[in-house]
């Protein structure tokens, strides 16, 4: 199992802190170009699934982290949205069904370190998705994104919660460039109304910043092709050394090209 970052241990913190929105209409629009199942890998507490599954999209959501998953479900059922909402391990993809379109959004592949793990998610992906079907997949631009993991302590902001209080979080990430591996931790302090610090948690994390021609060759040796890679969610085009991602929108390859 690939389980590198264990979210169970800030599920509950998680929608304070990430915020973030300027990739959903990207992926709403991606969703409602297809006729059919649209699955979610990584899916969380439902950032993007909330807003596909308002948008009455045929959706599945997957994720490991079960803590993720629960609060994923308060927020449809809150909304009376529907969704079929499975806890899996993507690199272990086993559902009975085939989908026109799967998305795994905020760089959520690059947790994915091991490399056996990786091509067996990939490999899953290709099962599970129709003939005709997109896969899209997010990542850093490893150029830009390794620039600000040099082992000292950042604070990313102090930010409100549900309820009251505020959490603040920091992280510290360091960048093996030979393993192509970022690691460290980040750091979450718990405030009261009145500032009282309340509790302190951690959570180690990993990833892995794949440079263009690995995330090629990983694709094209799963049996996949790039129908467009974009470097933002404006579907600008890829410059590597300007573009803050890598947005990879796949299709299967011809039956003759796939090694």
């Amino acid at each position: 199992m690939f389980q590198t970052i264990q979210f169970d241990q800030i599920a509950d913190l998680y929608d304070s802190y990430v915020t973030v929105d300027v990739d959903i209409p990207f992926f709403l629009q991606e969703a409602k170009q297809v006729k059919g199942n649209v699955l979610e890998l990584t899916s969380g507490t439902g950032r993007i699934s909330v807003a596909l599954a308002k948008a009455g999209i045929n959706l599945t959501c997957v994720d490991y982290s079960a803590k993720m998953l629960d609060i994923l479900q308060r927020k449809l059922a809150l909304h009376g949205l529907s969704a079929r909402v499975i806890q899996m391990d993507m690199t272990q993809l086993a559902l009975d069904d085939r989908y026109k379109l799967i998305i795994i959004p905020f760089n959520s592949f690059s947790e994915v370190i091991d490399t056996r793990l990786r091509g067996q998610a990939l490999e899953g992906i290709y099962r599970h998705l129709e003939e005709d079907g997109r896969f899209i997949c997010t990542m850093h631009n490893p150029l830009i994104r390794s620039r600000t993991m040099d082992g000292t302590e950042q604070t990313l902001g102090e930010f409100p919660m549900d309820g009251g209080g505020s959490v603040r979080v920091r992280t510290i990430l360091s960048y093996d460039s030979s393993a192509h591996i970022g690691h460290g931790k980040q750091l979450y302090d718990i405030f009261d109304e009145e500032k009282h610090l309340l509790e302190e948690r951690s959570l180690d994390v990993s990833f892995c910043l794949f440079s263009k021609h690995e995330a090629e060759a990983l694709f094209r040796a799963a049996g996949f092709e790039v129908a467009n890679l974009y470097g933002n969610y404006d579907r600008s085009p890829f410059h590597e050394t300007t573009s803050p991602f890598m947005i990879w929108r796949l299709k299967k390859a011809k039956k003759s090209s796939k090694q």
